[in-house]
């Protein structure tokens, strides 16, 4: 439900742009956001959305000392990558998607014209780690517009560490870009949050 009313509220304030995702997985998220842009659309008018999806489907890769968790190992997350990619074309419905498959390291060094990519609409930032999540912050940058909204799906583990996780890196984020103001739009699941970026 978090993202249909992400994709909701953007749509209703025309908030226009690309839906982006870091940490596919199994593709749930990534074909739910598919499926409420098409239904928001019937609603609100047609607004031409792309979908795109970082992972590299191979689970963390390294997890690194500061992101150390009892329940977070190098391969946790790793999936079938064919699996995930049929369920996402046969998801899609003739919508605009890629999957950009890949460690974030990697991926992320481009600039997001790379995958032309030219504003960010909805962002769902699932990669549970400080160090993913401040790379997929930092890619952002130069998309980011009032309107966005970002959700952060793994807000609050680390036993409330404020220098650790998603949090961490969001914290830090603010501090290196007071160009941007942020307001939080709302909770969801298991400490789960979603903010807007109110200015820029």
């Amino acid at each position: 439900m978090a993202i249909k009313k992400a994709m909701y509220i953007t749509a209703h304030d025309k908030t226009l742009g690309t839906y982006l995702e870091f940490g596919v997985f199994t593709g749930s998220s990534f074909n739910f956001a598919m499926k409420a842009s098409l239904s928001i659309d019937k609603l609100l008018g047609k607004t031409d959305c792309e979908f795109i999806g970082f992972d590299s489907f191979d689970g963390f890769g390294s997890v690194k000392e500061e992101d150390k968790h009892p329940r977070f190992k190098d391969s946790t997350f790793s999936v079938d990558e064919k699996k995930v990619l049929r369920n996402i074309e046969k998801n899609s419905k003739g919508q605009k998607y890629q999957i950009i498959k890949g460690f974030f390291e990697e991926t992320l060094k481009e600039l997001p014209s790379k995958y032309n990519i030219k504003k960010a609409r909805v962002i769902m930032i699932d990669c549970d780690l400080k160090e993913p999540a401040t790379l997929a912050l930092n890619f952002l940058k130069s998309i980011l517009q009032q309107g966005t909204i970002i959700i952060f799906d793994d807000y609050i583990f680390y036993k409330g560490d404020e220098n650790k996780g998603q949090f961490g890196a969001f914290k830090e984020f603010k501090k290196n870009n007071p160009q941007f103001k942020f307001r939080e739009a709302f909770e969801y699941g298991n400490g789960s949050r979603a903010f807007i970026v109110s200015d820029v």
